[in-house]
């Protein structure tokens, strides 16, 4: 009884002195984003459009490239859509999302973002991007994230029962960085394949 007043009067100073942060204006807009004037519409379809990718990837396109392998590689072809999962999403919240939708340095920037939303930096709740001011950009991130997740899954396909698993994580991460990220930040990061008028 004494440990859970402990811990009750630890958050509630923990929260007192958090309070302040929570009266403070929010940081600078960064060069990709916009402020956001919700539409709810549109929010909810862009919601439910990124439950349904995810799950495609898992479990749909695990189960799926599972049943075409022989029955001793099962658990490892559903392990690579797993692991696509798994190492996209750490690299997109670390560094991905900022080379594919935020602005680099001019030189480059038709090629590769920038850096400045390494870690989500600079994104709040009241922030939207730029391409959908109407969509919060924590949920514009979810999105495009499913997507980043489910190319690397995609071919995993082809490679399933010829690929060391060790070897598939380090395909996986470098493919998305290498491949997906500029590409990705050329066609719809305004960058320079998306200056030409390219559609996906």
């Amino acid at each position: 009884m004494i440990r859970a007043r402990t811990l009750l009067a630890t958050c509630l100073a923990l929260l007192g002195l958090a309070s302040p942060a929570f009266a403070q204006d929010g940081p600078a807009l960064l060069a990709h984003q916009a402020p956001l004037v919700l539409d709810g519409a549109g929010t909810a379809w862009i919601l439910t459009s990124t439950a349904l990718v995810l799950l495609m990837t898992l479990p749909g396109l695990a189960l799926f490239y599972g049943g075409m392998v022989r029955k001793k590689n099962i658990i490892g072809a559903i392990a690579h859509s797993t692991a696509a999962l798994a190492i996209v999403t750490v690299l997109w919240f670390i560094v991905s999302y900022s080379l594919s939708f935020g602005s680099g340095p001019q030189p480059v920037n038709g090629f590769i973002g920038g850096l400045q939303a390494a870690f989500l930096n600079g994104v709040t709740p009241r922030t939207a991007h730029s391409l959908l001011p109407g969509l919060p950009e924590l949920l514009f991130i979810s999105y495009q994230l499913t997507f980043a997740i489910i190319t690397p899954a995609l071919i995993a396909g082809a490679f399933a029962e010829r690929m060391k698993f060790s070897a598939a994580l380090l395909f996986f991460a470098l493919w998305h960085l290498i491949v997906y990220a500029p590409i990705c930040h050329q066609v719809w990061g305004g960058g320079y394949l998306g200056g030409l008028g390219v559609l996906d």
